[in-house]
């Protein structure tokens, strides 16, 4: 099965583009790994705005070669290049139906594995994938990886700065932590072929904890 060439389309037939405020994510340590501002994007959003969203997930080492791409305006289109890049990262800006920042940076074995859980299929990674979500998450479950959202806001999952690990074989993190309140690594999905590792980054105060 090839993912690659359709990931694009299976990713962005679920998300649009919505309105906010610019924020911004400082790390401490012996080098920022992020400082940057996050627009959280609108559909009226220019191209730069939209480049500077995407970029803000990955450390510059990182982003400064990715390709972005932009979620199109309607289900269905195919995304449109923001900017062409050479290191085999891809990244997308902020989505729309999700609480506060979410910008990311696959590298391109985590593009597989999107693409197989867009169209529900068990992965069939030909490496272990790397993503980058320097201004956090919000998902819908950390144990259903097909969950609709919440009825209550608030009953989603929200992790602050992360990286995340995609296993060529899920089974290998059977056992690991899969508390998300605790700012620690944890498995999310565990016990599923779509179980991968959460690894915060930063302090972050989780919502309930």
């Amino acid at each position: 099965m090839k993912v690659s060439k359709s990931l694009p389309i299976l990713l962005i037939s679920m998300m649009l583009v919505a309105c906010g405020n610019r924020v911004s994510v400082e790390m401490g340590g012996d080098e920022e790994m992020a400082a940057v501002a996050s627009p959280i994007i609108t559909a009226e959003s220019s191209a730069e705005d939209k480049i500077m969203s995407a970029l803000s997930a990955a450390p510059d080492i990182v982003s400064s070669g990715a390709t972005v791409l932009d979620w199109p305006a309607a289900d269905g289109e195919d995304p449109g290049m923001l900017r062409e890049g050479d290191n085999g990262w891809t990244c997308f800006p902020d989505r729309f139906f999700t609480p506060g920042l979410d910008p990311m940076c696959f590298d391109g074995p985590a593009m597989e594995w999107v693409g197989y859980w867009m169209v529900g299929e068990d992965p069939q990674m030909s490496a272990m994938g790397l993503s980058y979500m320097l201004m956090g998450s919000y998902d819908n479950s950390n144990t259903d990886p097909f969950a609709g959202p919440p009825e209550n806001e608030a009953d989603g999952i929200v992790t602050g700065p992360h990286v995340m690990v995609f296993p060529v074989d899920a089974t290998t993190l059977a056992g690991l932590n899969t508390d998300h309140m605790t700012n620690e690594p944890y498995v999310m999905f565990q016990d599923t072929p779509f179980a991968h590792l959460m690894m915060p980054i930063a302090n972050f105060d989780v919502p309930g904890s």
